[in-house]
């Protein structure tokens, strides 16, 4: 009997201070592993049926919450044309985080430079973006209407590795309403940035405070995969300004 009450004690104990692994994609709904898996996979096959070639997907783990019960990861998808090295990465630019913001001096599109002193007093959105990136495309709307509505409260910054001519001719069938940093491929590959969109966000003091991919696609039943409202983005906005 003695036996029989302490190994029930031990698998209480264990059962008691187990922890579930979650994942998140907006902080509010709870994933499993398989459940993550499948949306990546038919999120990787709309994207590639619509842009009409194979695509790729990877997994990006920005933060982790630990909880009584369980750990919960918020993850973003990343989505592009090159197979990744890895399925699943860590959160960019974590050695970065709640640090100051490497300083940068880049070029605008009228040939003036512009240093990265110019955006404290103000936190900051930067959008990491190149032209023949179709999600970048895609959230562009997005991130205008956002734009528009916080423009007094914050600066909106698009950086992309794209010379001056490449971008002069996408803005003229695109409209991206943020301040344009163009040729910056030195600046990306120190800060090790390998999928796009990736948007940043700096308190007014320049320290770097959140890191998330694209806005996420929705999937609504019989409907075509589309571009969120972008909720993420403005819920760290409003954080900050």
């Amino acid at each position: 009997m003695k036996v029989l009450i302490t190994t029930l004690f031990f698998f209480i104990s264990i059962t008691s201070f187990s922890q579930s692994n979650y994942y998140t994609t907006d902080g509010k709904n709870r994933i499993t592993e398989a459940e993550l898996n499948k949306m990546l996979t038919d999120q990787v096959a709309k994207m590639s049926a619509i842009m009409g070639k194979q695509l790729y997907g990877s997994l990006t783990i920005n933060d982790t919450e630990t909880k009584k019960d369980s750990i919960i990861s918020r993850v973003t998808f990343a989505i592009s044309d090159t197979k990744p090295e890895n399925k699943v990465n860590s959160g960019p630019m974590s050695d970065y985080k709640n640090k100051e913001f490497p300083k940068f001096d880049l070029n605008t599109l009228v040939e003036k430079k512009f240093n990265s002193e110019q955006l404290k007093g103000r936190p900051t959105m930067i959008n990491f973006w190149f032209t023949r990136c179709a999600p970048c495309i895609d959230e562009m709307p997005v991130l205008n209407k956002i734009k528009e509505k916080y423009k007094d409260d914050f600066n909106f910054i698009a950086i992309t590795y794209n010379k001056k001519k490449d971008v002069e001719e996408f803005l003229k069938k695109h409209q991206f309403d943020f301040k344009h940093l163009i040729g910056a491929k030195d600046f990306t590959n120190q800060l090790g940035i390998k999928s796009y969109p990736m948007n940043l966000f700096l308190d007014k003091n320049g320290i770097l405070k959140y890191v998330k991919g694209g806005i996420p696609y929705e999937s609504i039943e019989g409907e075509e995969l589309k571009i969120g409202d972008g909720n993420e983005i403005i819920e760290i906005i409003e954080k900050l300004k």
